[in-house]
């Protein structure tokens, strides 16, 4: 009876032990399928920075790239397969980036993208409620140029630019997460907002009037293109932003343009 015990644990053993020799090396075939997917995928969509430049100005922005996360993707796909959207990417930074280049004016976005960002130089508060109107119904973003006293009157606060002046600068900042500080004619806060860990624009392109005759004139990738709130630039802006649209640009907000 022993001997009879004796051998079927040994034909147990033996088939188990088949079995389960069966099932690793099938898991290791579907994982090795998986890894194989990823990588493919890597070397397809791999992308390396596009690094941006410095002039006398200030900085033009690269785009940054992507590189697959290998490890992070694998383990989001262990035991389900390969999907696209369990990817994870790990950023391929620029040199001339804008966190950790807070000494230098911003000119522009990466010159890769066909994106540009249009910023409202605030005044007289007469006339913005109705543009950033417009840019909604037109499905685009608008960026606000405004200061300390100006801010609490806003009735829309996002996408922030801020000008004057140096000693507001801190409590500005309790007011708003994010935003950027802008050189204009009379007021220059790179110090200053260097040591806020804020960025700053340097103001190029500005327009006061005949809106979109400029508009015409400034377009190019990345850039930033400044227009004062006026009544006269209110009743250009639809056929300036069809226009923009119309060449083929996207109108972003300030962060992505900058990212």
């Amino acid at each position: 009876m022993k001997t009879y015990l004796k051998y079927l644990l040994v034909i147990f053993f033996t088939i188990f032990s088949f079995y389960y020799t069966d099932k690793v090396i099938e898991l290791s075939e579907y994982n090795n399928t998986i890894l194989a997917s990823i990588e493919t995928y890597s070397q397809e969509n791999d992308r390396d920075c596009l690094e941006g430049y410095i002039n006398e100005d200030g900085i033009v922005l690269g785009l940054s790239g992507l590189k697959v996360n290998k490890n992070k993707s694998y383990s989001n796909m262990k035991g389900i397969g390969f999907k696209e959207d369990l990817i994870e990417y790990k950023e391929n930074k620029c040199i001339l980036n804008k966190e950790d280049n807070l000494d230098k004016y911003i000119i522009s976005g990466n010159k890769v993208d066909k994106n540009i960002s249009l910023v409202i130089d605030l005044d007289s508060l007469n006339y913005y409620e109705d543009m950033i109107l417009i840019a909604e119904k037109e499905n685009i973003e608008l960026n606000l140029l405004t200061n300390y006293n100006n801010y609490d009157n806003l009735k829309y606060t996002n996408n922030i630019l801020y000008k004057t002046n140096t000693d507001d600068i801190s409590n500005f900042k309790k007011k708003v997460n994010n935003f950027y500080c802008v050189k204009t004619n009379d007021f220059d806060l790179l110090e200053y907002c260097k040591k806020e860990k804020i960025n700053s624009i340097k103001m190029i392109n500005y327009i006061s009037s005949d809106l979109l005759i400029n508009v015409k004139k400034m377009l190019d990738n990345g850039n930033i293109i400044f227009i004062k709130e006026t009544n006269y630039n209110l009743k250009e802006l639809l056929s300036t932003i069809k226009y923009i649209k119309s060449r083929g640009y996207n109108i972003v907000n300030i962060d992505k343009l900058l990212s």
